[in-house]
C-alpha cells in the first residue's frame, strides 16, 4: 500500500502534468510502472492475477489493445474509481474526466423546480430551515500551489458566506444538498460546511477517516481549519463563521449522482448527532485517489483507501440514506418534516 500523503483525497484531484509532445508514444516502461503501482497499492489488487495480466500485455497486438487491457485492469483493481490520464487527453474538452476548472458557482440544486425555488424565495426570511447546496469543486491542477490553495479557500469562504446569509434569518435546522455533487477536492467542501459539521465550534473533533490496510488517517476539524491526522490540510485566512445556534439538526440530501467527494461529505455527517440523510443511494465511489505522476507526463489516479465515517464505518461502496425517498420534491419535504420535529425547531416554533 502506498503511503498516504497530502495528495490523498477523494475524487479526481490531479497533479500538475507536464506537457507531452503530440505524436510521441509513451516510454515502454510506463505500462509496467502502472502495473507495479496497481499491484502494490490498488485497493482491490487481490482481484487481479498479476502474472497473467503481464502476459496479456506482452501479447497485446498493439498499443490500442494494450491500453484497453490496462484500462480494464485499472477499473477492476480500483473499483472503477481509478484512471490513467494520458498527457494528451488533458488538452481535450471531452472524455470521462471532468476537465480542469475553477471553483464552481454556489447555486440551488438543479433538482429544485422553478416553482419551488420561487416559493422558497418568497418565504426565505420566515422559513426556519436553512438551505445550502454544495456543488462539485474542481481546481486548476496545472496552476501553482499558491493559486490552487487560493481557489480552495475561495470555495470554502463562499460556502461559509452563504451559511452566514442564510443564518441571518434565525434558522433552527438545516438542509445540506449534495445531490449534484459529483466530486473533486473534498477539503474545501469540508472546511466550508464546518459550521454545520461541528458539534462544538471551539473544539477539535474527528469527522471521518481514510482506512488504509490496518490503519486509519483521521479527518478532523478545528476552528477555521480541516486536518488529516494532525496536519493542517486547509485553513481559512479569516475568522470562521459560527452559527447563531451551533450544533443544529441537519438533513442531508443525497442521490445517484452524489459521488466521490460528495460521498465523503455525506460520510462526515453520518454519525453526527441530530443528522439524518434523505434521498437515494449514492454512486458508490467512497474511496480515495492519489495522483501519481508518470515518466511520460501522464498521471495515474490510484485508488488506495476507503473512506469511513467518524465511527470508522464504511466499505467504499454506495451509501444508503437513512430515509429512502425516490422523488426529489418528496425527499426535500421529508427532510423538512423531520427537521421541524427536532427539539430546536419545536422550541423556536413555540416562541413565535
Amino acid at each position: 500500500m502506498l503511503a498516504a500523503s497530502a495528495a490523498l483525497a477523494a475524487g479526481c484531484i490531479l497533479a500538475a502534468i507536464a506537457a507531452h509532445p503530440p505524436g510521441m508514444s509513451e516510454p515502454p516502461d510506463v505500462r509496467e510502472k502502472i502495473l507495479q503501482l496497481l499491484e502494490e497499492g490498488a485497493l482491490y489488487r487481490d482481484r487481479i492475477d498479476w502474472p497473467e495480466a503481464r502476459q496479456q500485455l506482452q501479447h497485446a497486438s498493439g498499443t490500442a489493445e494494450a491500453d484497453k487491457i490496462l484500462d480494464q485492469l485499472i477499473a477492476r483493481s480500483t473499483g472503477n474509481h481509478g484512471l490513467w490520464i494520458r498527457a494528451s487527453a488533458m488538452a481535450t474538452p471531452s472524455g470521462r474526466m471532468e476537465r480542469i476548472a475553477s471553483a464552481g458557482q454556489l447555486q440551488r440544486p438543479q433538482a429544485e423546480s422553478a416553482a419551488a425555488s420561487r416559493k422558497r424565495e418568497s418565504t426565505e426570511a420566515s422559513d426556519p430551515i436553512g438551505w445550502i447546496a454544495i456543488p462539485t469543486f474542481k481546481e486548476n491542477s496545472t496552476a501553482p500551489s499558491t493559486v490552487r490553495e487560493q481557489q480552495q479557500l475561495t470555495f470554502a469562504l463562499q460556502l461559509q458566506s452563504q451559511l452566514q446569509m442564510e443564518d441571518a434569518h434565525d434558522r433552527c435546522g438545516w438542509i445540506v444538498d449534495l445531490r449534484q455533487n459529483q466530486g473533486g477536492n473534498m477539503w474545501p467542501m469540508l472546511l466550508g460546511v464546518a459550521p454545520l459539521l461541528a458539534k462544538n465550534p471551539n473544539g477539535k473533533e474527528v469527522i471521518g477517516a481514510f482506512h488504509l490496510g490496518a490503519t486509519h488517517q483521521a479527518w478532523s476539524l478545528q476552528p477555521g481549519r480541516v486536518l488529516i491526522e494532525n496536519r493542517t490540510r486547509l485553513e481559512l485566512n479569516s475568522p470562521p463563521y459560527v452559527l447563531r445556534h451551533p450544533a443544529p439538526p441537519v438533513a442531508v440530501l443525497i442521490g445517484h449522482t452524489t459521488a466521490s467527494s460528495g460521498e465523503m461529505v455525506t460520510l462526515a455527517f453520518r454519525g453526527r448527532p441530530t443528522a439524518r440523510s434523505f434521498g437515494q443511494e449514492t454512486a458508490g465511489f467512497s474511496t480515495a485517489n492519489t495522483p501519481v505522476p508518470l515518466p511520460d507526463g501522464s498521471v495515474l489516479l490510484l485508488t488506495g483507501a476507503v473512506a469511513v465515517d467518524r465511527n470508522l464505518k464504511g466499505d467504499g461502496g454506495k451509501l444508503q440514506p437513512d430515509v429512502t425517498v425516490s422523488n426529489a420534491a418528496d425527499a426535500e419535504q421529508s427532510a423538512r418534516n423531520w427537521l421541524l420535529t427536532q427539539p430546536q425547531c419545536r422550541a423556536m416554533a413555540s416562541t413565535r
